[in-house]
């Protein structure tokens, strides 16, 4: 069979959340904070290497040099540029920059000549699913022709290796898409026996800016049933700053309570201990705190899923995903729906999204 003309022959999945980025091809899957550091900011005469745990990136053409991976979160809160933030987002420079270095990381895992026709598949939650928003995404891979795209190459510094990939094609779905297909489709793209496709499911993405709650029907988005809400895990984690501003009368650093909460729960929601480190001297244990906050946080969020499903006896499952669905109680969550509907926690839920957009973008090129 001849290949058609730009058609792909790589795929390449973006979740560029509020608080963590998510990237997947088809050799492995990553995720990083979604945040970056400018290389002046942090520039010192004692500086003899680059510091653990992050990647050096520049844009050809760009004077600027960056920072990214878990090594910057090492840094204080005002040397990081973050791209947690809602109104104008899309058009921010540190969005497109997360873009382009996780487009051109993604890349790197590929020798050269594979890279000249790759599809970029991302996502964006559903209140902010329109042409605009898809317009500006595309904008970023693709080459702006009129009222069309054409296929734009990017040239890109990775740890001073420079990456070339041409892509050819994107496409831009609503968050919950990744979710759904991650559950509905195995690795060989058929349909997993769990009757999920011909069920209603509502979704409750739980990211690090944004709740989000949609309702699939018969893998279509049901639009009279969602909701898109400013209160993420980031949430939890200023609240359990501010709690200990007020019961330890120190200035705790954002970001350190995030790691903490994320390393306090791998054990398990039982076995958890969380414990902040304000220096070597300083160290605070604060397990009672925290876990207080978190059965706060599970029980607004429940709230928000009843106000927002009100048809919730209709609901055959209830698919809990996202890359911090595991600060939830699930317990309590998990008691608080038995009588509605069936929970399921979604496994590695943090890929899930990435997962199932690279499934879909796969899917759809098989059957053109």
């Amino acid at each position: 069979m001849t290949q058609k003309k730009n058609q792909p022959t790589n795929f390449f999945a973006l979740d560029i959340g509020n608080k963590q980025s998510k990237l997947k091809n088809s050799k492995d899957s990553y995720v990083f904070p979604s945040s970056l550091i400018n290389q002046r900011d942090v520039a010192s005469v004692f500086s003899t290497s680059k510091p653990d745990g992050v990647i050096d990136l520049s844009l050809n053409g760009d004077t600027q040099k960056y920072y990214w991976g878990a090594g910057i979160l090492n840094y204080s809160q005002d040397k990081i540029q973050d791209s947690l933030g809602f109104e104008g987002r899309y058009q921010r420079n540190i969005y497109r920059l997360l873009n382009e270095f996780a487009l051109a990381f993604l890349a790197k895992d590929y020798i050269e000549s594979e890279l000249t026709a790759v599809s970029v598949i991302a996502g964006v939650p559903t209140g902010d699913y329109n042409q605009e928003t898809v317009d500006e995404i595309k904008s970023i891979f693709l080459e702006k022709d009129g009222q069309d795209f054409k296929p734009r190459r990017h040239l890109v510094t990775v740890d001073g290796k420079e990456v070339i990939v041409r892509v050819v094609q994107v496409l831009v779905v609503p968050q919950p898409i990744g979710t759904f297909y991650d559950v509905v489709l195995n690795d060989e793209l058929k349909p997993n026996s769990n009757n999920v496709a011909l069920n209603r499911v509502g979704i409750i993405d739980v990211g690090g800016g944004t709740l989000l709650l949609d309702q699939i029907i018969n893998a279509n988005l049901d639009r009279q049933a969602r909701l898109q809400l400013p209160t993420g895990a980031d949430t939890l984690y200023n609240s359990v700053k501010s709690l200990i501003e007020l019961e330890l009368g120190i200035s705790p650093d954002v970001h350190k309570i995030e790691a903490m909460v994320r390393d306090g729960l791998e054990r398990g929601f039982d076995n958890a201990k969380f414990v902040y480190k304000q220096s070597a001297n300083n160290i605070f244990d604060i397990t009672e705190l925290v876990l207080g906050e978190i059965d706060h946080y599970t029980s607004n969020v429940i709230d928000k899923v009843y106000g927002a499903f009100k048809n919730i006896a209709e609901i055959d499952t209830l698919l809990v995903t996202g890359g911090t669905s595991n600060i939830l109680n699930h317990d309590m969550f998990e008691k608080a729906f038995a009588k509605q509907a069936a929970v399921v926690f979604v496994d590695n839920a943090e890929y899930a999204n990435v997962n199932g957009f690279l499934k879909y973008d796969k899917y759809l090129n098989s059957n053109m």
